[in-house]
């Protein structure tokens, strides 16, 4: 599958993944199961072996929109809790049966620490986390519906194998009705 994230295609990797698969503990999640629940600390930054977590919210309506999503080879965790030592914003859940393998903060800390190149890549991350950020809100302001279905889509073709129509609509904060129209006249094309 694609990587969700495709702007950080950019950005080389494979050191942080090599520290994940030799250091971190590999654990199993099964569908449902929570990464971390919002408001209580997220003590870990995990690499997606395979699966997929779903990132949700709970507003203050009790509505819980999806957010996010890492997909096998991403990170998963809620970096905001993580590196402030808080509670998560969102609430991380199993799609799939996920296999990860986890890093305590402290453990990246002292990854990032060990040169001035890996001080270099941890600030290029959280960089690259932010640019992310910046373009989803700025799409959700400012494209249509059907032009977020459809970048959606061009990130992660496989998408529909996994999560349902509800959910999409969900994540591109529309009615499932919307989705079917915007599929609909995507097929008429």
């Amino acid at each position: 599958m694609m990587n969700f994230n495709e702007h950080m295609n950019n950005i080389d990797f494979s050191s942080l993944k090599k520290l994940f698969l030799e250091k971190g503990k590999s654990i199993e999640f099964k569908k449902k199961d929570y990464f971390v629940r919002q408001n209580e600390p997220c003590k870990y930054v995990g690499f997606v072996q395979s699966g997929i977590f779903r990132y949700t919210r709970i507003n203050n309506d009790g509505n819980e929109p999806i957010v996010g999503y890492s997909f096998t080879d991403n990170f998963v965790c809620d970096y905001p809790s993580l590196i402030k030592n808080s509670g998560a914003l969102t609430n991380i859940q199993a799609v799939t049966d996920c296999s990860v393998y986890i890093l305590s903060m402290k453990e990246l800390n002292d990854f990032w620490e060990t040169s001035m190149d890996t001080q270099r890549f941890g600030r290029l991350v959280a960089e690259e986390i932010f640019v992310e950020t910046y373009g989803r809100l700025l799409g959700f302001y400012c494209d249509t519906p059907e032009q977020r279905y459809i970048a959606l889509l061009e990130r992660n073709p496989d998408l529909l194998q996994y999560i349902t129509l509800k959910e999409i609509a969900s994540f591109l904060g529309v009615t499932p009705e919307t989705v079917s129209h915007i599929r609909r006249k995507l097929r008429q094309r």
